[in-house]
């Protein structure tokens, strides 16, 4: 009994995922197609978006690293000002970002962009990943600078358990909340990206990996979830 109420939250989103997918599912085939895609160059459409983005971010982690490199050195270690603790914040958080997004953009001239355009374009957003771990690594420095009881070296092997391990008892209990949000606001994020895959599919021609791939990424997360539940069962 206990154990269904604690996936209770999760029965109900898979019931509600499993309808609503079944009915628009059994409704796709009676609604006529259209071209809701932006033609015959979405890739190039596509690439230009992720451009756009990687640009006005790199921007934005230069104006920031600039600021904390002007301000960092003034800092009383016993009393960090917030706004440089965000600020190094995202910018970590954002050379992540940008690192994904640039993947993100060498997946899309891999698939063949531009109408079988050259492979050189590949280059360009491995310059800004390129660029993103340049700008982490700064962002780190001032991070164990700020940190120095917490220090983290991202190409030390095990670096996020030993920076984890050095967490006081509140900031791993932040973690542990952070961590759990996390995976239950995924559950409605996978449930979400499933649907909007069958009602596209109404509409454009939506590949069939896609589906595919949302729904061995919500499976691999729960089988985790559950595998590493195991371990602290009696």
């Amino acid at each position: 009994m206990m154990k269904i109420k604690k996936y209770k939250k999760f029965i109900i989103i898979m019931i509600i995922s499993m309808t609503v997918g079944g009915v628009l599912g059994g409704f796709s085939n009676k609604i006529s197609k259209r071209d809701l895609s932006f033609g015959e160059h979405a890739d190039n459409f596509l690439f230009k978006v992720l451009l756009a983005m990687s640009i006005i971010i790199v921007i934005y982690l230069i104006v920031t690293i600039i600021y904390i490199r002007s301000n960092y050195m003034k800092v009383d270690l016993d009393n960090i000002p917030k706004v440089i603790n965000r600020k190094v914040s995202n910018a970590i958080l954002l050379c992540t970002i940008q690192a994904i997004i640039g993947l993100t953009g060498d997946a899309v001239v891999i698939n063949k962009v531009f109408d079988e355009g050259p492979l050189y374009l590949i280059l360009v957003p491995t310059i800004f990943i390129f660029i993103a771990m340049v700008l982490l690594s700064i962002s780190m420095k001032y991070f164990n600078y700020l940190n120095p009881n917490r220090k983290m070296n991202l190409l030390e092997n095990g670096a996020e358990k030993k920076y984890f391990d050095k967490l006081d008892d509140g900031e791993k209990w932040v973690t542990y909340t952070c961590s759990y949000t996390t995976f239950n606001k995924m559950q409605l994020v996978f449930t979400i990206a499933i649907i909007t895959s069958i009602v596209l599919s109404m509409f454009i021609n939506v590949p069939v990996a896609l589906p595919i791939v949302i729904g061995a990424m919500w499976i691999i997360q729960n089988s985790i979830y559950s595998l590493e539940s195991r371990k602290y069962e009696d």
